[in-house]
């Protein structure tokens, strides 16, 4: 089964990265920065941290080796981002940034370092509940990451209002638990009872987390560009329907799921390898829209 949890990681990688290339094509000629990808990734990264750190709702316990792992990939990842931010701020190459131009180029300082920060907290807490010696309360762990996810979110276009930053921190909030959690029990959950305890308990969440998810996704978009042509006219509304669609894709998937896949669970009567590849469909489905929301926080809306 772990030749299954490293495909389903592939795949997501992957996937994260199909969603960036997708808002290239579709906002060209002005994309999204060259950051891009590394913003995927770290968004990743940080939505499956903030999932292990909920993971006490949905009856299951994250593995300090995991919690670990997935805290260092978000912190490397977000260095890279902001690495390759400020190259693109000064106008040099990504080896030619020397530490004068890491002072003073990077545009938003503050994100990089909650990240990293972070990062660096998560993996003194796992060292410390590995050895024994800390608290085991996997909810430091979902706090940090949320103060991570929120602080980036309300960066950039959603902080030009007083208001939108709160739509759109509770938009990526449940975006991250959606996708987290999912990702989280593929990572942690083991054998069929682990999956009929945990999965009903994800689902009876789910529904009132893609609410919100929904709810906050529209008005943001409509506070940002309005109603209208630039739906369709310009790169930033293309990627906006294009995440909108995929979105509603994903909700119809856990649907079916939630009759088919959640019905069979609940009885013990689905194995451990029909259980990852439902929900690896599922997070690989999610990480293409993580990929898409990372573009779109660097394309401009005209």
């Amino acid at each position: 089964m772990t030749r299954r949890r490293v495909t389903v990681a592939a795949a997501a990688t992957l996937a994260v990265l199909v969603g960036v290339v997708i808002t290239w094509a579709l906002a060209r000629p002005d994309g999204p920065e060259p950051s891009a990808w590394a913003d995927g990734l770290a968004l990743t990264a940080v939505s499956l941290l903030f999932g292990l750190g909920m993971l006490d709702l949905v009856d299951a316990h994250p593995a300090p080796v995991a919690v670990a792992v997935v805290a260092a990939v978000w912190g490397a990842t977000s260095l890279v981002a902001a690495w390759l931010q400020v190259a693109q701020r000064v106008g040099v190459g990504a080896f030619d940034v020397t530490l004068r131009d890491v002072t003073t180029g990077v545009d938003a300082g503050l994100p990089v370092i909650v990240c990293v920060l972070g990062s660096l907290a998560v993996l003194a807490w796992s060292w410390w509940t590995a050895r024994g010696t800390g608290p085991a309360n996997a909810y430091v762990v979902a706090a940090i990451a949320g103060v991570g996810i929120l602080v980036t979110s309300i960066t950039g276009h959603a902080g030009q209002s007083s208001w939108v930053p709160v739509v759109v921190g509770a938009h990526a909030l449940a975006a991250a638990w959606w996708v987290g959690t999912i990702g989280a029990l593929v990572v942690t959950v083991r054998g069929r009872g682990g999956w009929a305890r945990s999965l009903p308990a994800f689902s009876e969440r789910a529904f009132g987390v893609v609410a919100v998810l929904t709810a906050t996704g529209i008005i943001a978009a409509v506070a940002r560009i309005g109603v209208g042509t630039q739906w369709w006219d310009t790169g930033y509304g293309r990627i906006l329907v294009a995440k909108l669609i995929l979105l509603i894709a994903a909700a119809a998937l856990a649907r079916w799921h939630r009759t088919t896949w959640l019905a069979k669970a609940r009885r013990h009567g689905v194995d451990e390898a029909t259980s990852l590849r439902n929900a690896g469909i599922e997070v690989v489905l999610l990480t293409v829209v993580l990929g898409l929301a990372a573009g779109l926080a660097t394309t401009g809306t005209l």
